[in-house]
């Protein structure tokens, strides 16, 4: 395995090489310093895996993650920052880092990410060379090589020489839609699949008649691998006036529903002002594609498991508004009744009425779900925290639809919810609570460990474990949120001073304050203050 190791700090860049390499010593380890060096050493080196800090001269990490994904660099890249800033791991998650590490790099952390990649970069290279040997097989048998050939001359794959082999079906060159169907069913073990195949098949190309001319085939799949069916179509109408009564035909076919199974379809379609070359066939690829992608989006329950791509919008910017902390906070009251709200709430935006690219929907899912593990990794059972990484590495990549999305993160959220409150149980938990609410009230006064655990009864030693152990954080870290809270408020109301915002938070030295600040919030109450203004102006904006 081929890793480059990015950071500008000359001592981070060693150590984290040294580490890497003691962890692999067979693995041949690079380095960068920033990253303009670094997307030189990826364009001529092409590593398996990049470790990349954000924040660096000439180039940050977060514009090397852009150009690689741009330039179609099939390279993983796992982004490394000092900032737990909720706002860097959108961006990297937007832009298609494979994972998002905080410094101080913890060693347990660094190998199960490279446990982790090296098992899907085995993976990939046994599909790759199963595809070749697929390949070669094909060519035995007659009725699985045309199928082969269809779907390669569908992708755009398939040789001048092979496109003679289907030229008894020269109907396929002058489709200008095209539909691709997916079964999911437990049929698709059984041995009566071909009949069943069959039946749908004739079932389609009925169906599909009513609109234009049609050809339906299957295409050739292996065992474990989701069955698909091609309906192509030269359309009497253009679909926008037909989708309608297509959706209802679609939704009227029975093969296989006494399975319980679900049929999803994508439909490609020819743009008003394309002129398609029905002599050469070169824009049946395209529309294949397009019924790919519209297939894809049939994973949100809006569009009822049929999508047309022409009504896909693509969005400028995608939209998630779920605060770690708040829904850390939800999940300690009684009920999951808030946790809940906000979980549907923040996804339901992302989703954009189905126009949002459901890889996205996943990813920001799997970002929770390791974001909650990690705020209570010292507060719940080590097992829950293992079933909430084995949810968000396996179990969520996997999901069909946006609502068993929904309900796999419900379920795992309720977990952590429960393990939540059996641990708030007692005469310790519930003081516990009132010295965190007694914070939120004084966080503008001078007060201090010692002034709590007298006020609440406690020994001030055994009253800073029992806080850390019980909440994961320290009795200052309780204090210094809850200032940052008020700080994040009132520069966002943009009414106060500088000074006068830092008095009311409880900091009497404007400076001090400045420097808590951005320590942890990545920058200046003037900046913040700033952007605040700026994002509510453009909010505000007709």
């Amino acid at each position: 395995m081929n890793i480059l190791i990015v950071d500008d700090e000359p001592r981070h860049l060693r150590g984290m090489a040294a580490m890497v390499q003691t962890m692999r010593p067979n693995a041949r380890v690079l380095v960068a310093k920033d990253g303009e060096i670094a997307l030189a050493c990826i364009r001529s080196e092409t590593p398996d895996v990049v470790l990349s800090d954000i924040q660096m001269p000439n180039m940050d990490g977060l514009a090397l993650l852009k150009l690689v994904a741009e330039e179609g660099i099939r390279t993983k890249i796992v982004m490394v920052s000092a900032f737990n800033l909720f706002e860097f791991a959108q961006t990297a998650i937007r832009h298609g880092a494979y994972d998002y590490l905080l410094k101080p790099i913890d060693a347990d952390k660094v190998e199960e990410l490279l446990q982790r990649m090296e098992s899907q970069l085995a993976a990939e290279k046994k599909e790759r060379g199963e595809s070749a040997e697929l390949k070669q097989r094909l060519q035995l048998a007659s009725t699985a090589y045309r199928s082969r050939l269809l779907h390669l001359w569908l992708s755009g794959d398939l040789s001048p020489e092979k496109r003679e082999e289907l030229a008894d079906w020269a109907m396929l060159r002058e489709v200008d839609a095209i539909m691709l169907t997916e079964i999911n069913s437990r049929k698709s073990e059984a041995d009566d699949l071909p009949a069943l195949l069959q039946a749908l098949t004739d079932q389609l190309e009925q169906a599909g008649s009513a609109f234009g001319q049609v050809c339906v085939f299957s295409l050739q799949s292996e065992p474990g691998q989701s069955i698909r069916i091609v309906t192509a179509l030269r359309l009497r109408q253009p679909m926008a006036e037909m989708i309608g009564e297509l959706r209802a035909a679609m939704s009227a076919l029975t093969v296989l529903k006494h399975d319980g199974a679900t049929l999803t379809h994508g439909i490609g379609v020819m743009s008003a002002a394309a002129e398609p070359d029905t002599r050469s066939g070169a824009h049946i690829p395209h529309l294949y594609r397009r019924a790919q992608t519209a297939l894809a989006y049939t994973f949100h329950d809006e569009w009822r498991g049929i999508v047309n791509g022409s009504e896909l919008s693509p969005l400028s910017e995608a939209v998630f508004r779920l605060d770690g902390e708040q829904l850390f906070e939800a999940l300690q009251e009684p009920t999951m009744a808030a946790a809940e709200t906000l979980c549907r709430t923040a996804f339901e935006m992302l989703a954009a009425n189905g126009h949002a690219d459901p890889k996205l929907m996943k990813d920001y899912a799997a970002l929770t779900i390791m974001k909650i593990k990690s705020r209570t990794k010292d507060i719940v059972p080590p097992q829950l925290g293992s079933a909430l990484t084995e949810t968000a590495v396996s179990e969520i990549p996997v999901c069909s639809s946006s609502g068993a999305l929904m309900e796999l993160l419900l379920l795992r959220l309720s977990e952590v919810h429960r393990s939540l409150n059996v641990r708030k149980q007692g005469r310790n938990e519930q003081m516990l609570e009132k010295c965190l609410s007694w914070i939120q009230e004084h966080y503008q006064e001078d007060v201090t460990l010692e002034m709590a655990a007298e006020r609440y009864h406690f020994n001030a030693s055994y009253f800073s474990t029992l806080i850390k152990s019980r909440t994961g954080r320290s009795f200052s870290d309780h204090l210094m949120e809850a200032r940052m809270r008020r700080a994040k408020e009132l520069l966002g109301a943009g009414q106060l001073k500088i000074y006068e915002i830092s008095e009311q938070c409880g900091y009497r030295d404007t400076k001090y304050f400045t420097r808590v600040f951005k320590r942890q919030v990545g920058v200046s109450p003037e900046a913040y203050k700033h952007m605040e203004s700026k994002q509510s102006g453009s909010e505000g904006a007709p």
